[in-house]
């Protein structure tokens, strides 16, 4: 006869663990987390536990579910050293070689696969009843994307995703959009499944105190992202000075004397990225339109930015130097770089730097800002791709000073040629001071302070 189980009482969670395992039964896509000490991976072990047996009982025996994490070196510290004294003998058996944990007949020999995410495309056979995800932002959207699809299982109708995560990592922003800022494609089918439950170290009290005193003592940034759970600010952020509130400003119109410049990061499977940036008397930089497109050839492209520019007259265009390589795709136009086919459609960029780290000390510079001064690059709020994408980026691993790739980084691409260009081009200085003054007097020029309530 199965052993009678108290679930409350093995599951032993807290308020908010306890919180998140109702979302699961209410949601299919349930984020756990946002800062340290919260108990994630303890939480996702249990709540695959959880699910089987509640599978169980309803007759559904022998049902897969998968726990990933990046590598399995973190599956090892987080999950497997932690099974072997937290699940009772009596409920199952942890399997080491196929790095799998199987509970016992009585409780429907449902299985946990502990899987790394090296190579997503591995799993490309196999399907899950549910998959949760330790430390979600380790990971690209296309690996969320790619889950999705392995989240199925016969005669389970609402099969399940659920995660837990701290801000930071590749993903962050990917994350970020989905779970807090309700942000979906309208093609997203089951937005209204998404939830997430935030959790800190304060809301787990089966911490020692000196834990708390040591989270305490963090830099501002890992404190604000580990501590309080704070998506706007996290470790390894690359653009830290990044403030919504300082460097995102309301739409105006650009005053007609103020230089205009494109700047152009060429992506089709990935997104193509285009601004239009004004600088103004003083030097500073208005981001003021962007194109964010994926899945358009360079034709399609470059109609629609031609479409967007209008009549508008550019001091320079500058693009990343590669859509000047031969493609080796063959066309009606024969063989043609992408930059060849701008051309055609009507718009000429010329090269950017390859000198990224220059490139994002200049971007440093720009954003940087204090009390008494006022950064040198703002962002319309239509700009919405910039403002979601730049500060969320981190730093390369293997580049400290570099920006992570594998992230999305388009957007940062553009205003780094732009930034390299100018600073190469030595362009002409603003305006004088008498200029400026006269263009004052004929109400061209607004109001520094007045107009953008920094």
């Amino acid at each position: 006869m199965p052993r009678e189980i108290d679930f409350d009482k093995l599951l032993n969670f807290t308020e908010k663990q306890t919180q998140a395992r109702e979302a699961v039964r209410n949601y299919d896509y349930v984020l756990y987390g946002g800062a340290l000490g919260g108990g994630k991976s303890y939480w996702l072990r249990w709540m695959m536990v959880d699910l089987l047996t509640d599978w169980a009982a309803e007759g559904k025996k022998g049902v897969r579910v998968g726990l990933f994490c990046e590598d399995y070196p973190s599956l090892k510290d987080r999950h497997f050293s932690k099974i072997q004294y937290e699940f009772p003998e009596w409920l199952g058996t942890l399997n080491k070689a196929d790095h799998e944990y199987i509970l016992n007949k009585e409780y429907g020999a449902g299985v946990i696969c502990f899987r790394n995410l090296d190579d997503p495309s591995k799993y490309q056979s196999s399907e899950f009843a549910a998959v949760a995800v330790d430390e979600l932002t380790k990971n690209p959207f296309e690996t969320f994307l790619f889950l999705r699809t392995r989240k199925r299982w016969p005669g389970i109708e609402r099969t399940k995703f659920i995660a837990g995560t701290n801000p930071g990592g590749i993903g962050h922003s990917w994350v970020k959009k989905l779970w807090m800022d309700k942000e979906y494609e309208p093609t997203e089918k089951e937005q209204n499944q998404f939830y997430f439950i935030q959790s800190k170290a304060s809301d787990n009290p089966y911490l020692p105190e000196n834990y708390y005193a040591s989270l305490a003592g963090l830099p501002e940034a890992m404190r604000k992202a580990y501590v309080d759970g704070d998506w706007n600010l996290f470790k390894g952020q690359v653009f830290s000075e990044w403030r919504d509130s300082v460097h995102i400003v309301n739409p105006f119109p650009i005053p007609p004397g103020w230089r205009k410049y494109r700047t152009y990061d060429y992506g089709r499977t990935k997104p193509a990225a285009c601004l239009w940036v004004a600088q103004d008397y003083d030097g500073r930089l208005w981001v003021y339109r962007e194109y964010y497109q994926a899945g358009k050839n360079a034709d399609e492209q470059a109609r629609d930015i031609l479409k967007l520019s209008g009549d508008e007259q550019y001091n320079f265009s500058v693009a990343d130097s590669a859509i000047f390589s031969p493609t080796g795709i063959v066309d009606a136009y024969g063989t043609e770089t992408i930059a060849e086919t701008f051309a055609r459609n009507g718009i000429s960029w010329m090269p950017a730097s390859k000198r990224r780290i220059d490139g994002w000390n200049l971007m440093h510079e720009r954003l940087n800002h204090s009390e008494c001064k006022p950064p040198m690059i703002f962002f319309f709020k239509n700009c919405v791709n910039a403002i979601k994408t730049i500060p969320s980026l981190i730093y390369d691993e293997n580049k400290p000073e570099d920006v992570d790739s594998d992230g999305d980084d388009h957007c940062a691409d553009t205003v780094r040629y732009l930034l390299v260009h100018l600073h190469d081009s030595k362009a002409e200085a603003p305006k004088t001071e008498t200029e400026t003054r006269i263009l004052r007097k004929r109400g061209q020029a607004l109001d520094f302070n007045k107009m953008y309530s920094i």
